[in-house]
């Protein structure tokens, strides 16, 4: 079947290595999942069409709470999160290298101060799609998305209106 032998020991590392990225990438999150710190984000919403991807929620974070200090660097960035008075967080401070003893999204750095962070969407059945964001547009004051965070890494658990989690209005 193989001409050799060799062949078929890179055949088996290779799916191995497949095997095991896998897993990897998997574990990790779920440890984000179930370990990480909850954070509550005001948001801003909007709902693109995506021919690909389909419709979802597209929603913006405040960025103009980061104070930056990396002048004209463009590229990969760590930045923190603290929280406010009334107990959701902000974007405060970047970082070139990850920060040791605080919560910290990993971000990337475009021209002047604008920053792509790693949740921007919310994915929701296609068809409640148009109706989501209108409740959100209506009630736009009243809007957070809730956000696990370890590691520089992070896992949108849910967008919420008030504190109803939006899948429900349309049930």
């Amino acid at each position: 079947m193989f001409k050799s032998n060799k062949r078929f020991r890179l055949l088996i590392v290779i799916f191995f290595l497949q095997l095991f990225i896998i897993l990897y990438l998997s574990v990790s999150y779920e440890l984000v999942a179930i370990t990480g710190n909850t954070y509550r984000f005001k948001i801003e919403g909007y709902d693109p069409i995506d021919p690909l991807r389909g419709r979802y929620l597209a929603y913006m974070i405040n960025t103009q709470t980061i104070t930056d200090t990396l002048g004209e660097y463009t590229g990969a960035c760590y930045i923190a999160i603290l929280k406010d008075s009334e107990g959701y967080a902000y974007l405060d401070k970047v970082y070139k290298e990850r920060p040791q003893g605080i919560d910290y999204i990993t971000a990337i750095k475009h021209w002047g101060s604008y920053y792509e962070t790693p949740f921007q969407n919310y994915y929701i059945n296609e068809a409640i799609a148009p109706r989501a964001e209108e409740l959100l547009r209506n009630n736009i004051g009243e809007t957070h998305v809730s956000v696990k965070v370890r590691n520089g890494k992070s896992i949108v658990e849910g967008l919420y209106v008030g504190n109803k989690l939006i899948d429900n209005y349309f049930e």
